[in-house]
C-alpha cells in the first residue's frame, strides 16, 4: 500500500497503515489533518517525525500540515522492495526491515552506524542503490526516535 506521492524523493517504510477514509487523497489540502483526526496521537507523532526529517528549514509544523505526502514523501506499508523513484529510503523498525528482506551484520563494510541518546540509525549502501540513501531507523515514535536522532538523520541526509 502506498500513501502519498508515488514519485516522492523520500520513501518511509512502515509495517502498518493508518485508517484511511473513503474518498481520501493525498493531494487534498487537509490530507494529513484528516488522517490524524481519524487515527489519533500515534499517527500525529509519525507524521511529525516525518516532517521533522523531510522539511527544508525548521518550520516542520507548517510542512506537516500543508506539504507532507503531497510532494516529496510517500509511506510504503508492508513493502517487499524499495520504491524505484525514491532517492531516500527510511525503513522504520525491524518489521519493515524484514518485509524488505534486508539483513545487516556488525561487520558489514557497506553500513555506517549513527548514534544519539543510545538510539541508532544504520546508513546502508546497497549495490542497486547508487546515488540513494538507505537508512534503517527506529520506528517513528519519540521514545525510539528522539529529536537528537532526527537531527543526526537530517545531517546525514544533508537536509538544510
Amino acid at each position: 500500500m502506498i500513501i502519498g506521492n508515488p514519485h516522492a524523493t523520500f520513501a518511509y517504510y512502515l509495517p502498518t497503515a493508518p485508517l484511511i477514509p473513503d474518498n481520501w487523497h493525498y493531494t487534498q489540502p487537509d490530507a494529513v489533518a484528516t488522517l490524524i483526526a481519524l487515527n489519533g496521537n500515534h499517527w500525529r507523532k509519525i507524521f511529525t517525525i516525518m516532517a521533522k526529517i523531510s522539511a527544508v528549514g525548521e518550520d516542520w509544523r507548517s510542512y506537516r500540515d500543508q506539504v507532507l505526502l503531497k510532494q516529496d514523501e510517500l509511506i510504503c506499508i508492508g513493502g517487499t522492495e524499495l520504491m524505484a523513484n525514491a532517492k531516500i529510503h527510511l525503513i522504520a523498525g525491524q518489521v519493515a526491515v524484514k518485509c524488505l528482506g534486508l539483513t545487516i551484520s556488525a561487520n558489514d563494510i557497506h553500513a555506517q552506524h549513527l548514534t544519539a541518546q543510545n538510539k541508532s540509525i544504520t546508513a546502508m549502501t546497497l549495490p542497486s542503490s547508487q546515488g540513494q540513501h538507505c537508512l534503517l531507523t527506529p520506528y517513528l515514535d519519540y521514545r525510539q526516535y528522539p529529536n537528537q536522532l532526527i537531527a543526526l538523520t537530517r545531517q546525514h541526509l544533508a537536509v538544510p
